[in-house]
């Protein structure tokens, strides 16, 4: 980058910072920016004075070695109000679920082989699952015509409230509890 003015850098921290789903580091934003470190330093500490203004529900905050912009506490009890007013996303179907199963326990698979295990097509919920980042793709495989092998993501385990998947119980487990359930 050729030097930029302060305020398109400004615009471009802000909304890289926003629209980042994990804090983001000061190293990452400054090789992105093209930038050093201590310029993005001096550009973030704009940043958080700007949004310790009364009048932003936000802030931005250095989190888990990065930086986030988060809500404002003072606004958590009155912005829980409106939340809880909006209509909850629409829950996963059966299929999703089970597909979403499946990839965590076999990852990295392809839709082949989730056809084979499921007996069914699984385009669609496929589709679902990347769409709403619980699965993602993992590479190709190394058979013939090479198809996407898929894998969980952060958001499986979010979506589920897991820490990791070795909280999953173990396939033998839930084949009992199958037998019982039948």
């Amino acid at each position: 980058m050729s030097d930029p003015p302060e305020s398109r850098l400004l615009a471009l921290l802000e909304a890289a910072v926003f629209v980042s789903p994990e804090p983001i580091s000061l190293s990452h934003l400054a090789y992105a920016l093209g930038e050093t470190p201590e310029r993005i330093t001096s550009l973030l500490e704009t940043l958080a004075a700007e949004f310790s203004k009364p009048h932003h529900g936000v802030m931005l905050r250095s989190v888990a070695g990065g930086y986030q912009l988060i809500t404002k506490p003072e606004h958590h009890r009155e912005l829980r109000e409106v939340i809880d007013q909006l209509p909850p996303p629409a829950p996963l179907s059966q299929a999703a679920v089970e597909t979403a199963a499946i990839i965590a326990y076999k990852q990295p698979i392809t839709a082949a082989e989730l056809q084979a295990i499921r007996g069914v097509r699984n385009i669609e919920t496929l589709r679902t699952l990347l769409k709403r980042k619980i699965i993602a793709p993992a590479g190709r495989a190394p058979t013939r015509g090479h198809p996407v092998q898929y894998k969980t993501t952060r958001r499986f385990l979010i979506t589920f409230g897991l820490r990791d998947l070795a909280e999953l119980p173990a396939l033998k487990e839930l084949r009992q509890k199958e037998r019982t359930w039948r």
